[in-house]
């Protein structure tokens, strides 16, 4: 048999010489630098704003914290107060044997206002018994008596001020732990932000310090040792 030749068709390789690569190497730390520099900055604007909005959180989720146990004590203490008039009420009343009862009524609501622990319809309710009982109260009370009128009315007054606060008290119940969630969401993200801001920082000070030696290599004019130092400089990403 004929031998047969085989013909191999070789792709000319272009090599690139010192200063192209070198080129190449200060051109990717370049690109790296600019990208991390553009994210930096973004980074830093949303840390900025991330914590002001954490602080404003934080801040009225303090306010409301205390806001709460205020209303809570201002409940308890008119309920008190409402108890000292009252008791000064029936010492004025000639017949007490009349009122007694009712005085003891409202007495035992007092007790559950201060200490059950009541929803706000339990509560409302209390509130108009004391109402209906006083106006029983009232009706023993000669017209004419001005001191006693005035007490019953005070009482009447403060009564309302401790309704009004526990519908307050209502609608802010939910407010702490909605602010508790949202304030702990904002704390997590900044601090993902803050992570990756510092390693962003790190990674960009490792490409400065290698355009800095690749710069100076080229600056001096000397010859690249070999591939192996490149490949070291792209690898800083």
């Amino acid at each position: 048999m004929p031998d047969t030749e085989t013909e191999v068709t070789n792709t000319p390789v272009t090599l690139l010489d010192d200063s192209e690569l070198l080129s190449i190497v200060i051109e990717k730390h370049n690109q790296f630098m600019g990208e991390y520099s553009s994210e930096l900055k973004d980074l830093e604007e949303k840390i900025g704003s991330g914590r002001f909005e954490y602080n404003r959180v934080s801040k009225e989720l303090e306010a409301l914290e205390t806001r709460l146990v205020v209303l809570k004590e201002k409940r308890h203490q008119l309920y008190f107060q409402a108890g000292k008039l009252r008791l000064r009420l029936l010492e004025t009343i000639s017949d007490k044997e009349k009122i007694q009862h009712l005085g003891s009524e409202i007495g035992n609501i007092e007790n559950k206002l201060q200490n059950a622990n009541l929803s706000s319809s339990e509560e409302y309710g209390y509130i108009d018994s004391i109402r209906s009982l006083l106006k029983e109260i009232i009706e023993t009370v000669p017209d004419n008596d001005m001191v006693q009128q005035a007490t019953v009315s005070s009482i009447l007054d403060i009564l309302e001020t401790a309704k009004a606060a526990r519908s307050e008290l209502d609608e802010m119940l939910n407010a702490p732990d909605e602010h508790r969630k949202e304030s702990i969401a904002l704390k997590q993200e900044v601090e993902d932000q803050e992570a990756r801001l510092a390693w962003l920082k790190r990674r960009t000070g490792l490409h400065k310090e290698a355009l800095g030696y690749w710069e100076n290599v080229g600056h001096e004019g000397a010859t690249m040792i070999d591939g192996s130092g490149i490949s070291e400089g792209e690898g800083q990403q």
